[in-house]
């Protein structure tokens, strides 16, 4: 499990703001992005729809379409490199890759033995017949979350890494070269079924008192890394799909039609009810934030079931009356009940979503494929809701188009959600903690930093600039002023995970007409000198809006300025 250990803690003085009497008003509008995939009988993308061929319905009540816009992710990628010595940023560099994104997440953390390994066989021959402009990310969910590859890179990896992988398994003069021949590490440990595992029920010997907390151990990592996935790609434009093989979603098993408004519900304390027994419940803001970052990401889920095909032996080969079926028993009696039926939260997840769900099918590079294809070409609307209830009920989206023979993948609904709880100051370190110890970067907020190292290796600083654009974070406004609450945060990450410095500043925004105009087209720049810990590996800066709890982090190696401070 991914860990992030406190040794030393360093904070910034806050500088004190004048305190008002008066009533703080939120200027904001609630607005809801719906991204569609149109295809034809054929499968094929729609590419020629405009805007007044859709109708889009909230709850049965017909709505204003704000905006539209059309994404074409198969256009050719004209990359620009714009990297700055020392600088680093969350901001993907422009047209560095094609609108939308799709994830692989190869599930060993919900998944039984034989399913993980029956599903990386089929991800094998998916990746043999993937094309070089496709773009594909892959991620694998365990007790760390780690990334094989990263979707913003072409497919040249990964058509690599499968050539060297078959190469290495045929028994053959090749093999032996293939052997020896440098590659992507985690890419080839993931394709050779090294991350895969065995889960911890079934284990011998185990207890129910202790499957039932390594299940509760497991549903918070699952909810922790698909925050952080929903994070990354809530600043993409176009559809973004996640592509989960597994046999079970773990946390997502409560998130069924009838139960999840209750469970907002009973969380929020407006349902009256107490169910301390469901563990879930105790998740509480885990789990309304997940929803809230996926409703805000619109990410689809295309869940992929990696048992394959279920079928039940009718044990008509067994001629022993006493093993059989029973003597005086017909071998279909009872057939029905004995055969394995589908995860039903699989499905219900993706038709919330506007995905897909396979299962029952020993095809599971198709769902795959599937996923890819319908991302190739997409529509997103948006618009304002006129109903004014947010209590975090389930809301029905249903997205027409008036052309015949096209057929639309959208998402279901979303919860109206109120206001977010920002995080509580107790639970801050476990937070950001989080968000350091993950693989990728947060992209909801900006954020760019310079970085540059000085002095002697027993008293080596770095000096970080960080760039920030607050504009999105000012969102108070009263009497002509802008003001807003964030923090910036700088780990220093050792082997392991192990934190060996966190230093911390808190910033109070209240600016002017000409001081917001200012910070709006210039952005803001603040600067921390650290002392540089000598085993640090990483560094990573965090930057977090309090009212939102909107996040952008943005890590670092430290190899070269560990060398640059040994040199002085």
């Amino acid at each position: 499990m991914a860990c992030l250990l406190i040794a030393a803690t360093g904070a910034f003085s806050k500088q004190p703001q004048p305190q008002r009497d008066s009533p703080t008003i939120r200027a904001e509008a609630r607005v809801v992005t719906v991204n569609v995939a149109a295809v034809n009988a054929k499968g094929e993308p729609v590419r020629d729809l405009a805007e007044d061929n859709f109708s889009i319905f909230d709850d049965r009540q017909p709505q204003q379409i704000a905006f539209f816009s059309a994404f074409d992710s198969g256009r050719p990628v004209r990359v620009i490199s714009r990297k700055i010595p020392d600088t680093y940023t969350n901001i993907p560099p422009r047209d560095s890759a094609p609108p939308g994104a799709t994830i692989l997440l190869f599930d060993t953390l919900n998944s039984r033995w034989e399913s993980q390994g029956y599903g990386l066989q089929h991800v094998r021959s998916f990746l043999r017949q993937i094309q070089p402009g496709d773009h594909l990310g892959i991620y694998i969910l365990g007790e760390d979350l780690q990334l094989a590859h990263d979707f913003r890179s072409d497919s040249s990896a990964l058509i690599a890494a499968i050539a060297r992988y078959d190469e290495t398994h045929s028994h053959s003069q090749v093999a032996k070269r293939a052997a020896g021949r440098p590659g992507d590490l985690v890419l080839d440990r993931f394709l050779a079924g090294k991350y895969n595992r065995l889960r911890f029920i079934g284990r011998v010997p185990t207890t129910p008192a202790y499957n039932a907390d390594k299940g509760a151990i497991a549903a918070q990592l699952t909810t922790a890394y698909l925050e952080l996935i929903g994070r990354q790609l809530s600043s993409v434009a176009g559809r973004k799909t996640l592509v989960w093989i597994t046999d079970g979603i773990g946390a997502m098993t409560y998130f069924e039609d009838s139960d999840l408004d209750t469970f907002l519900l009973r969380w929020r304390g407006q349902a009256g009810l107490n169910l301390p027994q469901m563990p879930s419940y105790i998740r509480g803001p885990d789990v309304e934030r997940l929803i809230r970052l996926m409703n805000g990401a619109g990410i689809a889920v295309y869940t992929v079931d990696a048992r394959g095909l279920e079928t039940e032996d009718l044990d008509f080969r067994n001629t022993n009356p006493l093993t059989s079926l029973g003597s005086n028993t017909d071998p279909v009696e009872n057939l029905i009940s004995r055969i394995p039926e589908p995860n039903s939260s699989l499905i219900g997840l993706a038709e919330r979503t506007g995905g897909r769900a396979f299962y029952n099918r020993n095809d599971l590079e198709t769902g795959i494929r599937r996923a890819l294809d319908d991302s190739r070409f997409t529509y997103s609307l948006a618009y304002y809701p006129d109903h004014n209830q947010w209590k975090g009920e389930w809301r029905k989206i249903e997205v027409k188009v008036n052309r015949p023979g096209v057929t639309v993948l959208a998402r279901g609904g979303y919860f109206a959600l109120p206001d977010p709880l920002p995080v509580p100051p107790k639970d801050r370190f476990a937070f950001f903690g989080q968000i350091a110890a993950s693989p990728i970067d947060s992209t909801m907020l900006p954020v760019t930093v310079h970085l540059a190292a000085s002095g002697k290796p027993q008293a080596a600083q770095l000096h970080a600039q960080v760039h920030l654009e607050p504009a999105s974070m000012l969102a108070r406004q009263e009497n002509g002023r802008w003001s807003g609450q964030f923090e910036l945060m700088f780990m220093q990450i050792g082997p392991k995970n192990k934190l060996l410095d966190a230093t911390h500043k808190d910033v109070d925004a209240d600016l002017d007409a000409a001081e917001y105009a200012k910070v709006s087209q210039q952005g803001w720049d603040l600067l921390a000198d650290l002392k540089f810990m000598p085993a640090a590996q990483q560094l990573c800066v965090i930057l977090h809006d309090k009212s939102s709890d909107s996040v952008g982090s943005v890590h670092i190696p430290l190899a070269s300025y560990a060398a640059a401070s040994a040199s002085h």
